[in-house]
């Protein structure tokens, strides 16, 4: 029988990556129907790690063999190295593969200077990516182990990364590109609920998530009214400050500063008809986009600025959205559907967000999962 498969989420102890998490777990199950699975976590986060694979495919509950991580201590760094490395060295058990749904610049320093010959280890990288672009502002001792530092450090043969698209891959800064080894290549997996119908009233723009300090939407709503004040724009999130707020509650339904429910969320993405994403000019390179899978989850088509990574899936199916080659461009898309937008043309971009979405749910993962692991 093939060697059991550990998932393991290292670091995360609260909701945040969850969704994810059960995503990948879910899509490593019906990859490998004949191996012991085993998920381990830290309590809370693996509850609600459970709770999704419950409500999205309850018949794994049993197979998954469910392994409670005991929380960290105090939050200094030599604590929370000693913690790490004990945790990595009960992770790397003789027999057994290992797939880390996410790691730490430290825990993944600490894995590469303690996995032995023969460890098989698969580690997911998010938007830490992003730091190879950067250069460090931090001082001693986190300067000794940024992601630059960490990647170029002697790779081991066992250890290969998992990067969330290919337009990730194909950004990576090329001094880096021999250091990172052979890439395992997979689209972030998604766990979607059934497509609701489109509301009935006039258009609703709205934006998902934790918008800042909302001066980019603020430029575009600005200039959008200037020519049509009864176009409604809609927060489907929070934003950063109260500062914000005040600049943004005359133009802006349901603006607030702090993270709002579930159940809130939920309604108000239910009530809008497109979700907008606004960015500068090289933004998500190396990252997946949430607010992209907030809009492909509610079925909103997208008015946004061009960037990587949805642009990537944008060639796949155009009429999921408009794109914008600058946030200039945006007030007069939005103006043009405004005008322009019908039943049938709205019918249309949701039916080819459907499409989209197979790509990215557990089960089409499944299938690509045992050719980009190599298990």
């Amino acid at each position: 029988m093939d060697r059991p498969i550990a998932v393991i989420e290292p670091q995360m102890e609260e909701v945040f990556h969850a969704p994810f998490n059960a995503a990948l777990l879910h899509a490593t199950a019906l990859a490998y129907p004949e191996v012991a699975i085993s998920f381990r976590a830290f309590p809370r986060h693996l509850d609600v790690v459970r709770g999704i694979i419950e409500q999205y495919a309850p018949a794994l509950l049993e197979r998954i063999e469910w392994r409670v991580t005991p929380l960290r201590p105090a939050q200094s760094l030599l604590v929370r190295w000693i913690h790490s490395a004990r945790l990595l060295r009960q992770t790397l058990a003789p027999g057994e593969r290992v797939l880390f749904t996410s790691i730490s610049r430290m825990q993944l320093l600490q894995l590469k200077r303690m996995m032995r010959n023969g460890d098989s280890v698969r580690a997911v990288l998010h938007g830490n990516l992003e730091e190879l672009e950067i250069a460090s502002q931090e001082r001693f001792p986190l300067n000794l182990f940024t992601l630059q530092r960490v990647v170029l450090r002697p790779h081991p043969p066992g250890l290969r990364y998992i990067v969330l698209g290919q337009s990730i891959a194909q950004n990576l800064p090329q001094r880096f590109r021999p250091a990172l080894g052979d890439l395992c290549l997979i689209d972030h997996p998604y766990h979607f609920l059934p497509v609701c119908p489109a509301p009935a009233h006039p258009l609703i723009f709205g934006i998902f998530g934790n918008t800042g300090d909302g001066h980019l939407l603020e430029e575009v709503v600005r200039a959008v009214k200037a020519v049509n004040p009864a176009i409604r724009f809609r927060l489907v999130g929070f934003l950063s400050n109260q500062d914000a707020v005040e600049r943004l509650r005359p133009l802006v339904e349901d603006v607030g500063c702090e993270p709002i429910s579930r159940d809130s969320f939920i309604a108000r993405a239910q009530s809008i008809t497109h979700a907008l994403w606004l960015g500068t000019p090289g933004c998500f390179r190396l990252r997946a986009s949430g607010t992209f899978f907030d809009a492909l989850a509610y079925a909103k088509p997208l008015v946004y600025t061009a960037n990587a990574y949805i642009d990537s899936y944008f060639a796949l199916e155009p009429e999921i959205a408009i794109r914008c080659t600058t946030l200039n461009d945006v007030p007069a898309a939005i103006l043009d559907l405004v005008v322009h937008s019908s039943s049938e043309s709205y019918a249309t971009a949701v039916q080819a967000i459907q499409r989209l979405r197979t790509q990215f749910t557990p089960e089409q993962q499944a299938k690509q999962l045992p050719v980009a692991l190599q298990w």
